[in-house]
């Protein structure tokens, strides 16, 4: 049964969001450069100066999932009965709802940046920095950034589905640790700060996914590449996730993550299967053994004596971005875990999602490697003089049935960003709902209303020429007090772990 559940939303909550972010667009408007000098500032103070606070929360998280997951609290089922969805539905959900809108550019591309400046003194495009380039982008969307995801997934599910608490929030979840000044303006807060957050991650995904579409939409009808393109897309984009959000999970969500990555797997076969096969395999058993050899040299590199800003533009910037959406996918993964045991949540994140990332990344990566390599394609130039998106769809357009394979893109890309929208839209009508009751979602009024806005801040922000890098900067800035509430969270879960290991052995 998965009604919608009759409670009102707390308008308070919504109006003090919607005034916020107003009030930010408004600077970006009023005085722009101002406001981008002012962002860019404290990025940069945060990630020189703090970017340890992220490298040791994700490390440390990546033990205590371990834990988590294999200690005496592993066998705990998180709600009652059967799984509601298959393992292929489950994981698409997740990877739809986090990263799928990266997945083909950043899986194409990103080895060229290593390549070009790899870390630990490595020279610039040798083989060793070829070896590592194919392997970074495994490590950044692997096991780690799924780590930060898994704790508040569990804490999440284990008080909305054990111990039946009808608030499905975030500062519920950290009763255990601050008590009733949850329901106080301190909850309010947390909460708040939440769902301004997600507003800056989906501008996030809407910058990567956006020029990819409108590149693949140049290929194939000839249309320039303008914001008024971009626009046109985010309308379809807004269409469909809208059409979703109101369907709910079952009917909405899923459906489209299915398909999604079918296609998605379904470009990667055809790549394996095209493309030079060898290669691949020789590759992706190198990448895979200097990722173990290397992974804590990797997980705690920070550079202190050559200061050469690499770990302050990668580590650093992708553990702020996922530290960003470690609570709205955490609740999203634990809307999604009714029926499954912790152990099962812990490892079935960690294995799909690091298999995801390393075939998905393996392959697009390896393909494009291959093409600058082999001097088919130099990727290299074509990133530097015409841009990521245009190149990935013109060497995507030169391989076999090419402008097909670039239609498959079109389509996977526009499907992800709905998804992605669709999700955070639905993960915010839950916290802003006063109550949702067992087995219920949230009003579907209210999950329009959200996905609304999501769509109408950067829409907005692209028809008076503002930019989206700003928001997706302040939403890496804001990752740093998310940690505060993410440490929160993981003392919560153990805490009521423990209490209900306790209780139930007696």
């Amino acid at each position: 049964m998965n009604k919608p559940d009759k409670a009102t939303a707390d308008k308070t909550m919504i109006g003090i969001v919607l005034v916020f972010v107003s009030i930010v667009c408004l600077c970006l408007f009023i005085a722009p450069d101002y406001s981008k000098a002012s962002i860019q500032s404290m990025n940069y103070f945060i990630t020189s100066n703090l970017g340890f606070i992220y490298i040791w929360i994700v490390l440390i998280s990546i033990v205590l999932c371990l834990y988590l997951g294999a200690g005496q609290y592993g066998s705990i089922q998180l709600g009652a009965g059967k799984k509601e969805y298959s393992e292929f539905s489950w994981a698409s959900m997740m990877f739809c709802a986090s990263m799928a809108a990266g997945f083909i550019y950043w899986g194409s591309i990103e080895w060229v940046f290593h390549y070009m400046e790899p870390p630990f003194d490595i020279a610039p495009l040798s083989t060793t920095a070829a070896e590592y380039a194919a392997t970074l982008p495994l490590f950044y969307w692997g096991f780690s950034a799924w780590s930060v995801y898994l704790i508040p997934a569990v804490v999440f599910a284990f008080v909305h589905y054990n111990l039946k608490q009808e608030k499905f929030d975030v500062s519920n979840a950290c009763r255990p640790i601050l008590g009733d000044r949850v329901d106080g303006l301190l909850g309010k807060f947390i909460n708040i700060f939440f769902l301004f957050g997600i507003i800056g991650g989906v501008g996030t995904a809407l910058g990567i996914g956006s020029p990819l579409v409108s590149a693949c939409l140049n290929k194939l009808f000839g249309w320039e590449d303008t914001n008024l393109l971009r626009f046109g897309v985010m309308v379809l984009v807004t269409v469909i996730f809208t059409i979703s959000a109101y369907n709910g999970i079952k009917k909405g969500i899923k459906i489209l993550s299915d398909i999604n990555v079918f296609l998605m797997l379904a470009a990667v076969l055809f790549l394996f299967i095209t493309g030079n096969t060898v290669f691949f395999l020789k590759m992706q058993t190198t990448s895979l053994g200097i990722l173990l050899s290397q992974f804590v040299k990797m997980s705690t590199y920070m550079d202190p004596i050559n200061n050469s800003g690499y770990t302050e533009s990668w580590t650093v910037f992708y553990w702020a971005w996922w530290m960003s959406y470690s609570l709205f996918m955490g609740l999203f993964i634990a809307k999604i875990s009714k029926g499954r045991s912790i152990k099962q949540v812990i490892f079935g994140g960690l294995g799909y999602g690091f298999m995801g990332s390393f075939t998905f990344f393996s392959i697009f990566g390896n393909y494009f490697m291959e093409q600058q390599l082999s001097g088919t394609y130099d990727v290299v130039k074509g990133v530097l003089e015409n841009g990521g998106p245009t190149t990935v769809v013109d060497i995507f357009s030169k391989a076999p049935f090419g402008l097909i394979l670039v239609f498959v893109i079109l389509i996977t890309s526009i499907i992800s960003m709905a998804t992605n929208f669709d999700s955070a839209a639905y993960t915010m009508a839950m916290v802003s709902s006063k109550k949702i009751q067992l087995g219920q979602r949230p009003g579907k009024k209210l999950t329009i209303f959200w996905a609304l806005c999501l769509a109408a801040i950067p829409m907005t922000l692209m028809i008076f020429g503002g930019s989206l890098i700003e928001l997706q900067t302040l939403s890496i800035i804001l990752a740093l007090p998310t940690c505060a509430i993410y440490i929160v969270l993981v003392l919560s879960c153990f805490k009521l772990l423990k209490e209900y290991v306790t209780n139930t052995s007696k």
